[in-house]
């Protein structure tokens, strides 16, 4: 598996691009990228996805922050509604890091996947019509509703291994905030999300009796955190940059096609 880390690094760049241009953490290419390694190498099915994710989770709280900073320093961070979104997202981060190895991955990734595509159809027909943000009108939800809401959001991006942009970036745009502030507060939530994701499933793995391989503390994989880290910190400001300067109709698009392959990737997960 050591022999995998120029690929670590390969994944963490890419990874690094998607954290600050869509807002989306990176654990869509680190999971599946991760579950073909630690297969390639024999490690036991019993393990093969806590540790993907929790190594993805780890990954993704070091380029979410890295993101985090790009986007706020471009003033594209709405911290009211990352204030009212993080205490439910934390109460579904645990549940779900928790209780992610009973609950069915199958119902979870249906609904994502649903969800995901309905989305990504979404922004197509926008770009088709040349709506622009202005088309948007706030409906701020109520708080009781918007805690459930982020509450789910936070469980199923624990259990899936991702940071919730693909989620939280078009929750946020529905309630009316611009594309590029819901990509920047969507990043800034992000981190905090896989932080404490990334924890408990080191706790989780360090109490367990399955045997872990070499260079591992819990469900995180050392030598793929970092190899991914180092890549993802170089290429995480290029991304928000990147996404400051697209025009707003090809990030659209971008999206579109981002969400659609997340989207795909769930489908073998």
């Amino acid at each position: 598996m050591l022999q995998a880390l120029p690929i670590y690094v390969a994944t963490g760049c890419a990874a690094g691009y998607l954290a600050g241009l869509f807002g989306v953490g990176g654990g869509i290419i680190i999971v599946p990228v991760l579950v073909i390694l630690f297969k390639a190498a024999g490690i036991s099915p019993e393990i093969l996805m806590p540790l993907a994710i929790g190594t993805s989770m780890a990954v993704v709280s070091v380029t979410s922050l890295m993101g985090a900073r790009a986007h706020y320093a471009n003033g594209n961070v709405d911290w009211g509604n990352a204030r009212r979104l993080l205490p439910g997202v934390l109460i579904g981060v645990v549940a779900g890091a928790l209780t992610g190895s009973y609950v069915s991955h199958g119902i979870l990734a249906g609904c994502v996947i649903a969800f995901e595509m309905g989305v990504a159809l979404m922004f197509l027909a926008q770009v088709m019509r040349s709506q622009e943000e202005g088309a948007f009108r706030e409906k701020p939800l109520p708080h009781a509703r918007m805690h459930f809401i982020s509450a789910f959001l936070g469980l199923v991006s624990s259990v899936v291994g991702i940071a919730g942009g693909t989620l939280f970036v078009p929750f946020l745009n529905f309630c009316g905030v611009g594309l590029r502030k819901a990509i920047g507060t969507a990043t800034a939530l992000g981190a905090p999300l896989s932080l404490v994701a990334a924890f408990i499933y080191l706790l989780t793995g360090s109490m367990g009796h399955k045997p872990l391989p070499p260079y591992s503390l819990g469900f995180i994989y050392f030598p793929a955190f970092l190899g991914c880290v180092i890549g993802g910190i170089w290429t995480t400001k290029h991304g928000a940059r990147l996404g400051l300067k697209m025009n707003l109709r090809l990030l659209k698009l971008a999206f579109a096609l981002i969400l659609l392959g997340a989207a795909g990737k769930m489908l073998f997960i």
